[in-house]
């Protein structure tokens, strides 16, 4: 395993070892205190370390490619889309601390300074604007593909995951309709734009899907890890968004509830381990990237 993904999976299982402490503390008492501690603190400053590491990774992979190499395209949207998480994880930690408490007072002194809504604009820069450039990469990298006539077709096996995909998306959509009925108001705009997110999210996978199964079949290891992971991040996030669904409609216990918390810092674990793997091969001789340089 590349020694930038070693690290990244240490920290995360560091972190998921100490939440499962303050998890396991919430089950015997049922006090809130240390899992709110522990997300709003430790939570948010893995999601910074974790996106700014994707974010730097990503700036490598690009540079690696020559201008008029037609990855570097490609690397430059998901640098761009890395960013976008990065400065979603941002924009929460500052919503989450100005909602701190300061001894003595009843508000942060950061309430006073930062406007509201930080965390929801993070979650259209980090959902669907990071999905969208996220698309536009892979998009690109299926075209050099084609071009290269290493472009493969979906197993059954994937399939049945996209299915079931579908399936989720048409639970939502029914939750989707259910708030536009009559008893219920207009959405807002932020709304209507994070509705967006499982659709990209679909998109995603299908792409990510196509892409590693080709480099599987012409024997690219650490370039079809890359693309691994980013199933694994788009399905783990698409987990996610299954556990705020079934939250809404009510299947899902308490304790439940806290545990589908922690699915976000593996999804953020292996976004961050994809450029890593393409930064671990990009190291290796040439020759082993020769189908993805210019010819």
């Amino acid at each position: 395993m590349p020694r930038f993904v070693l690290w990244i999976w240490r920290v995360c299982a560091i972190h998921c070892a100490i939440g499962a402490a303050a998890y396991l503390h919430f089950l015997v008492t049922g006090s809130y205190r240390y899992l709110n501690w522990y997300f709003l603190i430790l939570g948010t400053l893995f999601f910074l370390l974790t996106t700014a590491a994707e974010f730097f990774l990503a700036l490598e992979c690009r540079s690696g490619f020559e201008t008029d190499e037609p990855m570097r395209m490609a690397w430059t949207f998901i640098a761009l889309a890395s960013l976008a998480r990065f400065v979603a994880a941002t924009l929460t930690s500052l919503d989450h601390w100005r909602l701190a408490l300061t001894p003595g007072s009843t508000s942060s002194v950061l309430a006073v300074f930062l406007p509201m809504g930080l965390a929801r604009a993070g979650e259209v820069i980090g959902g669907p604007l990071a999905m969208i450039l996220l698309a536009v990469a892979l998009n690109r990298v299926l075209s050099v593909q084609r071009r290269f006539g290493v472009l493969r077709g979906l197993t059954h096996t994937d399939r049945l995951l996209i299915g079931l995909i579908v399936v989720l998306m048409f639970g939502e959509a029914a939750m989707i309709v259910r708030y536009l009925g009559p008893s219920y108001s207009s959405p807002s705009v932020t709304k209507a734009i994070l509705w967006l997110s499982d659709p990209l999210l679909a998109l995603l996978l299908v792409q990510a899907v196509l892409i590693r199964r080709s480099l599987i079949r012409v024997g690219m290891g650490l370039v079809s890890q890359c693309w691994a992971m980013y199933v694994i991040a788009i399905v783990t996030t698409l987990a996610g968004d299954a556990s705020i669904w079934a939250v809404g409609e009510g299947l899902l216990s308490e304790p439940l509830i806290a545990l589908t918390w922690y699915i976000w810092f593996f999804a953020a674990a292996a976004f961050a381990s994809a450029p890593a793997y393409q930064l671990a091969a990009m190291k290796l001789p040439l020759v082993h990237q020769g189908g993805w340089r210019k010819r």
